[in-house]
């Protein structure tokens, strides 16, 4: 809607003005567009009686959407109309969802983080940070800086060493602790929430295997089947991810000529890569959908198999994963490994 703050536009800008049943996001972002065009008092008019507070939901395509959107969205529109109290109160609520432990989508944050930096454009803070940190029991000295944002690593975590920040100036500091890692190979748990997956592997001609272990040369296929479990309703945006051992190498179906074997569930798109397959489908309520992938055990050796998993692109409480494992191919005539 923005799009069409010029005169040249106005004709449209008054066509949708007009429109029955426009959703109150898309009046938002009209009078954004009308107060863009020098004429605040058409966007208010357009937005008077409409609520600043937007009931939590969250869309998986389409538009993406979600009630921070939503919300940053009439930010943007206010602040257009030069209603910066409004704004204000309402990137409050949007400043304290950003620092909560809550996940949003890559549009929600950006549109977040452009109504707060919008709303604080030409300010800038009355102090600088002053703190001291102490890590480890070492005295830290005092520390300066203009900068919004200080980033301070942290030795590996052992369960004794301590950290505290003590705040030596008269702003106010907010402190994040932040860790991260990778589970250990051949550890990783189990997990569904709102998907049910099933993992298993086949010879060609559809007799269950253990890939634990393989006879070099064996050609076999990856099946997974994906169940929306009917708790959330349908599904958009699903991605599938399957990395395999650098001991298995993926035949490519479709330099093969094979996809009409694999008889997979329609997908959106399916990115093929030296060790990895990336599918991407919808799946409606209760819909279940399954996809192979054919493999052949190449190269010796003892290698990690990870976790497959599948998640919604745009909603990080839907998800399932398996648990890895540890696989190996062994030369022709000593695999151990018995069809079931």
């Amino acid at each position: 809607v923005l799009a069409f703050a010029n005169s040249a536009e106005a004709g449209a800008m008054n066509r949708l003005r007009t429109t029955p049943g426009l959703a109150a996001t898309a009046q938002w972002m009209l009078a954004a567009a009308y107060a863009l065009n020098n004429r605040t008092d058409v966007a208010k008019e357009i937005v008077k009686g409409l609520s600043t507070e937007v009931q939590p939901y969250r869309e998986m395509g389409w538009t993406y959407g979600s009630g921070l959107r939503d919300e940053s969205i009439i930010a943007e529109a206010l602040m257009r109309m030069g209603d910066k109290a409004a704004a204000a109160g309402v990137v409050k609520r949007i400043a304290e969802r950003l620092n909560s432990d809550e996940w949003f989508s890559t549009q929600s944050t950006a549109w977040a983080l452009l109504a707060v930096s919008r709303l604080s454009a030409g300010q800038t803070p009355d102090k600088a940070m002053h703190f001291t940190a102490n890590i480890a029991g070492a005295q830290g000295k005092e520390r300066m800086s203009q900068k919004p944002i200080v980033r301070i690593d942290l030795p590996a975590p052992d369960g004794k060493k301590k950290v505290s920040i003590v705040n030596t100036g008269q702003g106010i500091l907010y402190v994040r602790l932040v860790r991260t890692g990778i589970p250990v190979a051949g550890e990783e748990h189990p997990s569904s929430n709102g998907l049910a997956m099933d993992v298993i592997y086949e010879t060609m001609d559809g007799h269950r295997i253990d890939p634990g272990s393989l006879s070099q040369g064996t050609d076999f296929q990856a099946v997974v089947t994906i169940q929306n479990t009917g708790t959330r309703g349908d599904y958009q945006e699903l991605a599938l991810t399957q990395v395999f051992p650098s001991g298995w190498e993926i035949r490519n179906s479709r330099l093969e000529g094979t996809e009409s074997a694999q008889a997979n569930s329609p997908y959106q798109y399916q990115d093929i890569r030296d060790d990895r397959v990336l599918t991407y489908f919808d799946l409606s309520s209760r819909e279940t959908a399954t996809y192979r992938i054919f493999l052949n055990a190449s190269y010796t050796g003892r290698f990690h198999l990870p976790s497959t998993t599948c998640s919604a692109m745009y909603d990080n409480t839907v998800n399932a994963r398996n648990g890895g494992r540890w696989v190996t191919v062994v030369k022709p005539g000593e695999a151990t490994n018995a069809q079931r």
